[in-house]
C-alpha cells in the first residue's frame, strides 16, 4: 500500500496516473468489446433495427462502430491529457532533479514511483499504437481498397499485396493490444497463450489471410469464433478484480490510504 508519510503532491500524482491507465485499460476494452461482441451481433441480426435497407453493415463500419471508436478516442485522449498533465510532468520532474542525491528508503520510494510511471506509459503509447493501426486499417486502408479494388484488378499482384498488408495490419493491431492489456492485469503465463491463440486465430479468420493460401473464404467463421470471447473477457476481468494487492502489477502504489 502506498505509504502515510508520501506528500498530498505525491498522492495526488500517483492518483491522477493511475486514472490515466486505467482509461487506457477501458478503451482497450471498449475496442474489443466492439470488434468481438458487437460486431458479431450484427452479423446473426441481433443487434438490428429497421426494415429492409436499414440493418447495419457487417463489412463496413456502421453506427455502433463508429460511435464504438469514437468513444474508445475519447478515452484515450482523456488518458494523454492526465498522464500529461501538469501535476505529472512536475512530478516527473522532481523525481528525476531529486534522484541522484537520494539515499536509502527515499531512493527506493524514488525507483519504485519511476518504474510506475514507466509501466503506466509504457501501456498507454503501445495501447494507442494498435489503436491507430486499427484505425487506418478500419477506416483509410480497407475502404480505400473495396473502392478500387475491382473484380477486374484482383489478379495484379499490387491489390493482392495490399489486401495481405491490410490483413497483416489488423492481426498486428490486435496483438498489440492484447499485449498491453495482460500487462495490464498481469495475466498468468496460463492465460497469456489462451489470449494470444484466440486473437490470433480470430484475426487470421477475419481477414481471411488463410484464404490467399486455399482459396477458401474462412472469414464467416470467425464471429462463430468470438462467442468465446465474452468468457475469456470475464475471465480476465474477474481474475484481475480478486487478485490480492501484492499480487497485481504496481499493487503497491493503490491509493486507498
Amino acid at each position: 500500500m502506498l505509504a502515510k508519510n508520501y506528500a498530498a503532491k505525491e498522492k495526488a500524482f500517483l492518483q491522477t496516473l493511475r486514472i490515466g491507465i486505467f482509461l487506457t485499460f477501458l478503451a482497450i476494452n471498449l475496442k474489443f468489446i466492439i470488434g468481438d461482441i458487437i460486431k458479431p451481433l450484427i452479423l446473426f441480426n441481433v443487434l438490428q433495427f429497421g426494415g429492409h435497407g436499414h440493418h447495419f453493415e457487417f463489412h463496413t463500419p456502421s453506427l455502433p462502430d463508429i460511435c464504438g471508436d469514437v468513444l474508445t478516442i475519447i478515452l484515450f485522449l482523456a488518458a494523454y491529457l492526465l498522464m500529461n498533465s501538469a501535476t505529472v510532468r512536475d512530478k516527473i520532474g522532481d523525481i528525476a532533479f531529486g534522484f541522484c542525491d537520494a539515499k536509502g528508503s527515499k531512493k527506493d520510494s524514488l525507483m519504485r514511483i519511476r518504474d510506475y510511471v514507466l509501466w503506466g506509459k509504457n501501456i498507454f503509447y503501445i495501447a494507442a499504437a494498435g489503436f491507430l493501426l486499427y484505425f487506418f486499417s478500419k477506416y483509410l486502408l480497407k475502404p480505400w481498397l473495396e473502392v478500387f479494388f475491382t473484380e477486374e484488378a484482383e489478379a495484379g499482384t499490387f491489390f493482392v499485396a495490399l489486401n495481405i498488408t491490410n490483413s497483416a495490419v489488423r492481426l498486428f493491431a490486435d496483438l498489440i493490444l492484447v499485449y498491453a492489456y495482460c500487462k495490464y492485469i498481469g495475466a498468468s503465463k496460463h492465460f497469456k497463450p489462451i489470449f494470444y491463440s484466440f486473437f490470433f486465430l480470430r484475426d487470421l479468420l477475419f481477414t481471411n489471410l488463410l484464404g490467399f493460401i486455399h482459396k477458401i473464404d474462412l472469414e464467416m467463421v470467425a464471429p462463430a469464433l468470438d462467442v468465446m470471447f465474452p468468457l475469456l473477457l470475464i475471465y480476465a476481468i474477474m481474475s484481475y478484480i480478486l487478485k490480492k494487492p501484492s499480487e497485481k502489477p504496481y499493487g503497491v502504489f493503490r491509493i486507498t490510504q
